[in-house]
């Protein structure tokens, strides 16, 4: 009788976040399938289900009781939703609807639950686009960092270069490093990556946030790679520098990054095993 009112509670529950956030929702959706920089995200959803699965035994022996101040996280989502309606920030709004899903687990399931629960709901976080704003100022300096390492790495060869900001010319052609060379768009995705895979390897906070941050420097070299070998191939065959073979440097750059990533890892784990 229990498990049938709880279950009640939550599809009202649920059903009125829906109704609320429908709006958010779908456009949250439609942006994760439009831009090329998130569409990572639409896994997200899924991984965070698959962890959720895979904590069934630790939430059938957790205790499921009734946490009132959970209402104090659900007050506070509901307090960014109003600040992002106010402000027209599709960003605040998505993110008020991680914390009253968390809210709402605390509140309906009590604290054990909600603790099991807390990495996946965080996982649910790496859905959410960045503010333009914030994309754009972090995308920037990316741009030139990349750029002074490929033309650092082009000039190794032999081959003259000049740079100006984020445009490298070369005796055969001129480049310029846009967003997606720049690391920015492998590094969302490697973001995802590295906190998954600093949870699942490590259990000392202090490698997880190692891995984390190990994401932004393998992602600016790992591109600033890619731009480097582009410069060099666009000598014999200019087709390099677009379409499927330009896509194609990208995809296995993406894997020498995130082959990067592992290395590191296991450089922390030292060849230890580690029990979560």
């Amino acid at each position: 009788m229990m498990i049938l009112s709880r279950l009640i509670q939550w599809i009202v529950i649920v059903g009125l976040a829906v109704f609320f956030y429908w709006d958010v929702l779908t456009a949250w959706g439609q942006n994760l399938w439009d831009d090329p920089n998130y569409s990572h995200g639409l896994l997200i959803p899924f991984i965070a289900m698959y962890i959720v699965r895979e904590k069934q035994a630790q939430l059938q022996r957790a205790k499921q009781q009734t946490y009132w101040p959970g209402l104090v996280v659900v007050c506070l989502a509901v307090l960014l939703y109003a600040a992002g309606y106010v402000g027209a920030e599709f960003f605040t709004k998505r993110l008020s609807f991680l914390v009253l899903l968390y809210g709402m687990i605390l509140f309906l399931e009590g604290k054990e639950v909600a603790k099991i629960l807390r990495f996946p709901v965080a996982v649910l976080f790496f859905a959410v686009p960045l503010p333009y704003v914030l994309y754009n100022s972090v995308a920037f300096p990316l741009k030139l960092i990349a750029s002074k390492i490929a033309a650092f790495l082009i000039a190794l060869t032999g081959m003259p270069v000049f740079l100006e900001g984020n445009v490298i010319a070369l005796s055969h052609t001129t480049m310029e490093v846009v967003d997606a060379c720049s690391g920015i768009r492998s590094l969302m995705t490697l973001f995802t990556l590295a906190f998954l895979l600093g949870y699942f390897q490590h259990k000392q906070t202090w490698k997880r946030v190692i891995v984390l941050l190990l994401a932004t420097p393998v992602a600016v070299f790992s591109n600033a790679v890619r731009v480097t070998a582009t410069g060099i191939l666009t000598k014999y065959d200019p087709a390099w520098a677009e379409g499927s073979l330009h896509d194609t440097t990208g995809w296995l750059v993406f894997v020498l990054a995130f082959a990067m990533l592992l290395a590191g890892s296991a450089l922390l784990k030292g060849g230890r095993s580690e029990k979560l």
